[in-house]
This record gives structure tokens, C-alpha cells and sequence, in this order.
């Protein structure tokens, strides 16, 4: 259900992506939720839930993170999911304090089919600044328009003064984590971080 909180922002623009685009949801949709910036402030009486913060905030996560990409890839580049409540979160199944809840993160493919490692080792080159980078569940497909799920994508990040470029993968399969294990890297659940760099050909033949 649309209200007077949504018709407001509905035209604001985000770098070159619409407010819109940024908290479409369509398990929102779906839930009848209205997964817009601040909707849930006087649910949680959480300061970083306040409206004006989370847009500043994705300002800030577009200009030094989505708008290079967009620079690169243009028309290519797509979002999967930006801003969440925390009610569309929960049934997201993210973390309980995922950093989209707040806008400082966006889940992003590239919607011809390149890998979802090119865009993740383009985005660790590329980026000076960003909080988080993970490589998703690199193990299923690449995005494609005709699949609803089951796609690998990448996860990008920027907390300003918390921005220390960690990297990492996300996977459900073991063999994903031993990979590329290394003295410096450590294991939490689906996670592995401090990844290296990660060759696509070196990807490719690890593959089983």
C-alpha cells in the first residue's frame, strides 16, 4: 500500500538510479509492507532509522560505490536489493542488523550474464572506498532476467569513517571456503574473510 511517505520520495533521485529503484522489494510487495526510509523509526525508536539519515546515507553508499559502476557498465548494472526494512529483512532472511536496513549497502549483478566474480573483482580494484565487499554465493548461476532466485551476485558496502575494505565470500558450499583459505583469512557460518584476489581462470578450474 502506497502512502503520503512514499509519494514524497518517490521522485528523489539516488546518483543515476531513482529513490524508487533503491527500496523496491517484491517480497514487500508481495507482504503489502511499505519499505520506505523511516517507515519503521517509531516502530524501533532507533536514531539510524530516521528518514533523513538513511537517504544521506545512500548518497553516500551511490556516490563513492554504485555511481563508478554505473560509470563502467552503465545500463548493465543492476540492483537487486538496496534499502530494507527490518520487517522485510526478517523475511529477506538477512542478519539481524544488515547494513541495508540502515542504507549503507546494495546487492548489485550485472543483468547480461557477466560473472558475478568480474563485477566483484572489478569493484575490490576500482573502489577506493567501501566498508564490504562479498562475493555471494558464487556456487549458483550467474543473474539472468528469466530466473527469480537461485542467482550468485555481489554485496558492496560504505559506512563513512568505517570503511577498512574488507572481503569476503558467502557460500554454502564447504569446498568454497577452503578454496582460497590463507593465513589471513577466517570463517564465520556462510562466511569466509580477508579473501584474496581471485583469478576468473583460477575460478573456473576449481569448479567441480
Amino acid at each position: 500500500m502506497t502512502d503520503v511517505l512514499t509519494n514524497s520520495i518517490m521522485g528523489s533521485q539516488i546518483g543515476y538510479f531513482s529513490l524508487n529503484q533503491c527500496i523496491y522489494s517484491p517480497i514487500a510487495q508481495s507482504n503489502e509492507i511499505d519499505n520506505v526510509p523511516g517507515s519503521d523509526y517509531f516502530l524501533y525508536n532507533d536514531i539510524r532509522l530516521k528518514k533523513d539519515q538513511i537517504i544521506l546515507n545512500l548518497h553516500k553508499l551511490f556516490k563513492y560505490c554504485i555511481n563508478p559502476l554505473f560509470r563502467k557498465y552503465g545500463q548493465k548494472l543492476g540492483l537487486t536489493s538496496v534499502y530494507r526494512t527490518r520487517e522485510v529483512n526478517k523475511l529477506l532472511g538477512g542478519v539481524k542488523n544488515s547494513q541495508h536496513i540502515y542504507g549503507h549497502a546494495a546487492d548489485i549483478v550485472l543483468i547480461d550474464g557477466t560473472s558475478s566474480l568480474k563485477l566483484f573483482n572489478w569493484c575490490r580494484i576500482n573502489t577506493p572506498q567501501y566498508h564490504q565487499l562479498i562475493w555471494e554465493y558464487p556456487e549458483q548461476t550467474n543473474y539472468s532476467p528469466h530466473i527469480s532466485g537461485g542467482f550468485s551476485w555481489v554485496h558492496i558496502s560504505y559506512i563513512e569513517g568505517n570503511n577498512f575494505k574488507k572481503n569476503s565470500v558467502s557460500s554454502r558450499d564447504p569446498q568454497m571456503h577452503t578454496r582460497y583459505e590463507n593465513s589471513e583469512t577466517y570463517h564465520i557460518g556462510n562466511f569466509t574473510h580477508n579473501i584474496p584476489i581471485i583469478e576468473e581462470i583460477d575460478f573456473e578450474l576449481k569448479q567441480y
